[in-house]
Parts: C-alpha cells; sequence; structure tokens
C-alpha cells in the first residue's frame, strides 16, 4: 500500500468536485462517517455532493452545511430504474471524482462512474470476514480492480483488496471521531425513560447494529450472567436491526425484560457513553469500528472481543479483551471491569490517548490528497482496466 508522491494541486485551480453514493443515512459507521467529512470536505474548499436513497438520523448533520444532496427517487433498494437515475445524476453533476460507500453503491455507482469515464473511489469499511462468495462480492471485486482507488479503514480492508489491486491504489484512512460528536453536550434529561431505567446504577452498554457479525446472541447470554451476578447494574443495548427481535425475545426467556434494555438508536448515545461502567463489543468482525473508538473518545472503559481489528487499534493496557465463542467469559471481562472500576478508568485512559488521534481534520487531510492523487493520475495515465 502506497500513495503516488505528487505535487498538490494548486488552491487556484477550481474546487475539487467529488460526488458520494451512499445507500442511506441510517446510524450505521459508515453513514456517520460520510456524515462528519463530507461537511469538512466543503468548509475545506471542496464541491461536495452526496447522493443517496433513504434518509435516517444521520441526514441531520447536513443541516446548514455546503454539502449538495441529492435524493435517488427509488421504490426500493432493488428498484431496476436506481441504476439508470444514479447514470443521469454522474452525467449531470460531472464530478472530479466519483466516491462509493458500501456495497450497493459500490456495484451500482461504481459501475455508473466507469461507465462515464469519472475516476471512482470504492470505500472498503470491514474485511474479508464480511464478504459471502457469490455473483454481488465478485462484480464488487471487478469493479474495484478498475477504480482510481481503493480506501480502507482497517488493516483488514486494505488485506482484503491486496491480491487485487496494485499497492499504488491502496489507500488508507481511519475513521475519525470528533469533539462535538463524543461530547456529552448537556446532562442526560432526567424526562428521559431511560434515565429512569438507569437511574443512579453503574451502566454497561452495547451499541451497534443487531446483526450477524455483532455476535448478539453470545453478547445476550453474556448481559443475562453478569445481571444475574450484578443486580445493581443497569444494561443497555443501543441500535436496531434484523436480530433486534431475536434478542428481545432471548432476553424475555431469561426474565430479564426488566433488566435489561433495548430503547433503538439514542441522539445521546455518547452522553451515555461518557458515564458508563463498560463498553461491550464482541464482534466476529469489523473494520475500523466507529463505537469502539467514539467509547474510548469519552473514555468509556471497553470490553472487546479478540479480533484482528480490535487488536489493530488497542492492546491489553487499554481495553480487556474476550473471546467471542464464550458468554461466560464474555461476563467475566464485563465483571471484572465493575469489580474493580479503577483499573477500568485506568485502560480507558490509555484507550482515550489511543482515540485522540483519530480526529476530523487528518482524515479530511487525508481523504483530499487521495483525491489530488487520484486526479493527477487521470490526468497522466488512461483509465485502470
Amino acid at each position: 500500500m502506497a500513495g503516488i508522491p505528487v505535487a498538490r494541486l494548486k488552491r487556484s485551480e477550481p474546487a475539487i468536485k467529488v460526488l458520494h453514493f451512499i445507500p442511506s443515512f441510517g446510524p450505521g459507521g459508515a453513514e456517520r462517517q460520510l456524515a462528519l467529512v463530507a461537511p469538512a470536505l466543503a468548509r475545506d474548499g471542496v464541491e461536495v455532493h452526496v447522493a443517496y436513497v433513504t434518509g435516517g438520523p444521520n441526514l441531520a448533520r447536513f443541516d446548514g452545511t455546503d454539502v449538495r444532496l441529492h435524493a435517488l427517487p427509488a421504490a426500493s433498494n432493488h428498484d431496476p430504474m436506481l441504476a439508470w437515475r444514479i447514470v443521469r445524476l454522474v452525467r449531470r453533476v460531472h464530478p472530479d471524482v466519483v466516491q462509493t460507500w458500501l456495497t450497493q453503491m459500490d456495484v451500482l455507482a461504481g459501475g455508473a462512474a466507469l461507465l462515464c469515464g469519472v475516476p471512482l473511489i470504492v470505500s472498503e469499511r470491514s474485511s474479508a470476514a464480511a464478504y459471502a462468495p457469490g455473483w454481488k462480492t465478485r462484480l464488487r471485486l471487478r469493479i474495484g480492480r478498475r477504480a482510481a482507488g481503493v480506501v480502507a479503514n482497517s488493516r483488514g480492508g486494505i488485506d482484503y483488496w491486496a491480491p487485487h489491486v496494485p499497492a499504488d491504489r491502496l489507500h488508507l484512512v481511519r475513521n475519525c471521531v470528533t469533539a462535538d460528536d463524543a461530547s456529552a453536550t448537556g446532562a442526560i434529561d432526567p424526562d428521559d425513560p431511560l434515565a429512569s431505567f438507569v437511574g443512579g446504577r453503574p451502566l454497561v452498554l452495547f451499541a451497534g447494529r443487531f446483526s450477524y457479525e455483532k455476535n448478539i446472541p453470545a453478547l445476550v447470554d453474556a448481559l443475562v450472567l453478569v445481571a444475574r451476578e450484578r443486580p445493581d447494574v443497569a444494561i443497555v443495548m443501543f441500535g436496531d436491526g434484523p436480530e433486534r427481535d431475536a434478542a428481545a425475545q432471548r432476553i424475555a426467556a431469561a426474565g430479564m425484560v426488566d433488566r435489561i434494555a433495548l430503547p433503538g438508536y439514542s441522539p445521546r448515545l455518547q452522553a451515555w457513553m461518557a458515564g458508563a461502567a463498560a463498553c461491550v463489543s464482541v464482534s466476529h468482525f469489523e473494520g475500523h469500528p466507529n463505537v469502539v473508538i467514539e467509547a474510548a473518545f469519552v473514555g468509556c472503559p471497553l470490553v472487546l472481543s479478540d479480533i484482528p481489528a480490535h487488536r489493530e487499534l488497542f492492546d491489553e493496557r487499554a481495553v480487556t479483551f474476550v473471546p467471542t465463542d464464550s458468554p461466560s467469559a464474555i461476563a467475566r471481562g464485563v465483571l471484572e471491569s465493575l469489580h474493580n472500576p479503577a483499573a477500568a478508568r485506568e485502560r480507558a485512559a490509555h484507550a482515550h490517548t489511543i482515540a485522540a488521534q483519530y480526529d476530523l481534520p487528518a482524515t479530511v487531510a487525508s481523504y483530499r490528497t487521495l483525491y489530488e492523487q487520484v486526479l493527477v493520475r487521470a490526468r497522466r495515465t488512461p483509465s485502470p482496466t
């Protein structure tokens, strides 16, 4: 992996015009990152366009910014007319660069960019474990091979693409966290029903998508064990997703409905993290986990699955590592943080120092340099085939 050495484009030249495509602005990590980075790029002089199919909680982050939004009308994510609408938008906006986020847009908008002769950057948000064999994965790889660049947020993502893309077209840009995003802006509203549930008790939380990669069944079983061992602790699982109903049923079967809350998405997540005794993430695999970095940034002790993506960021001085396949071992890791809060806070302080490195200005500078490199290469050489 290497960036090509180039002279920066002169600021007197026309602003770089970048068109981003993403399926939605739900509460996921990719959506949150684009909603942070795009306005910051616009403030830095990039002409930023963002196209999406459906909205969501992260769409509000664009209010009052200079980002130009394009809602793509579609009956569903599988609307056969969506591909044609994307092509038409690329031709109308006439961007210097198209950047795609998540598989659907890597395929649809990536294909449109290649068709229109616009330099393409594919965003890799995970690693090899996230992709099942099949035509969609093969098509995405084929498009990525022809892209002007692939930008990954983790070493695992770089390793996934390394057999398919030359090293000078692979770029590592970490996810960022901002002070505004991670600060607890004011106290928790005492009228919030969740505030009544938590009360003054120690809080253990999970935040993320209820889906396979998050290892939800093992996590729920572990949190049930914690609840039984420590009846004085409040446990909250923030988020939504396809496995949320199954998680609720699992909690009910254990008789823990009044002990483990599932409030859905919270716009005050960082405020809850800032006061929590532990944030637990026992994913099978990750890219560069946003929630984990945000929790570390606000000083929340972390209990994490022992997987490459987490080891890439932290060591034992910063977090408690647990296996993914043992609810009892996961529970022991959480209980250790609860029983020894001083040691947990010491680890959290070390994790905060690491998380503070992933700031928004550095991420924006990395993306701007990437766009400039791609444009200089496009002027010098034909599109990759």
